[in-house]
């Protein structure tokens, strides 16, 4: 871990003012507080020009203020799910009231107990949850996550998440890609986010446009001969949730790289599908096409 300097440390002690606050509220209170937050101070920020410039890409048919709408929705939805991944504990013992589960789910849960599997999600609804139900379903889950410039906070997130990520959880750049492969032996699952953009990644549509797309997810399914499963969490009110998943079809054929590849388009394409279904829950500020 770098050497935390002050300016890390004065970041770290308004982070944990913020716990003290929220861990002192009902779960809805602080949700929600933190989404109304995030929703009045966020347009007013550099990144909201961002997420406006992709939705105008993304959905050309939409005037500025029905797009404006939609980035409150997500500066609201990431707000909340700030508050909710830092008390994410309380859904551990709340998932079966907060949660609406899959009727059809039992065999595709059965399977991956006996061979493991990968879970690829994205930015949208509340993916910090993906590690609350996986224990639910009895899985130890390994993760991939960015590692965070301010070490002190990076260190209290990982220990936040270690309570439901029981299988492990790596930074990128730490050996992650072969440490996550070996954890993935023995019925763990592996999760790792699909959506963010990779630099060095294939180039592959996305809403009518080329973008970078990481393939580990894809590529790890595919080495491992595991189900490969794409996966929102989708809030449909305040702290409650639906569960949507759906299994992609992975190719075997004698060009792996190709398989590869067609397996992660078609999860990009199940991605594109569900974000035009709720635009206003995923994470339009970020680079995605660079």
């Amino acid at each position: 871990m770098r050497k935390p300097t002050l300016s890390h440390r004065l970041e770290y002690a308004v982070l944990m003012s913020v716990v003290f606050l929220l861990r002192a509220m009902p779960l809805w209170m602080a949700s929600g507080l933190m989404g109304w937050c995030w929703r009045v101070v966020a347009p007013r920020l550099s990144r909201q020009d961002r997420a406006m410039t992709h939705l105008r890409m993304c959905f050309p048919e939409k005037s500025d203020k029905e797009l404006f709408q939609l980035t409150l929705g997500m500066w609201d939805n990431l707000g909340r799910t700030f508050a909710e991944s830092l008390l994410a504990e309380q859904f551990l013992v709340a998932a079966h009231d907060l949660v609406e589960m899959p009727e059809d789910i039992t065999k595709l849960v059965e399977r991956m107990h006996e061979v493991g599997g990968v879970i690829v999600s994205l930015h949208s609804g509340n993916w910090e949850l993906g590690g609350v139900l996986s224990s639910v379903y009895g899985f130890d889950c390994a993760v991939i996550i960015q590692r965070l410039k301010n070490p002190l906070v990076h260190e209290f997130m990982v220990s936040q998440r270690g309570s439901t990520f029981r299988g492990g959880i790596y930074a990128k750049g730490d050996k992650a890609g072969p440490r996550i492969m070996s954890a993935l032996r023995g019925g763990i699952l592996a999760a790792v986010m699909g959506d963010l953009r990779d630099g060095r990644g294939v180039r592959m549509p996305f809403f009518g446009m080329e973008a970078p797309t990481n393939i580990f997810a894809a590529l790890l399914a595919r080495q491992q001969h595991v189900p490969l499963v794409a996966v929102r969490i989708l809030r449909t009110n305040g702290i409650h949730f639906k569960l949507e998943l759906t299994e992609i079809d992975v190719p075997y054929t004698d060009d792996v790289d190709e398989d590869i590849r067609v397996a992660m388009q078609r999860t990009t394409a199940q991605f594109e599908e569900w974000i035009r279904a709720h635009p206003e829950q995923w994470m339009w500020a970020h680079k995605r096409w660079g």
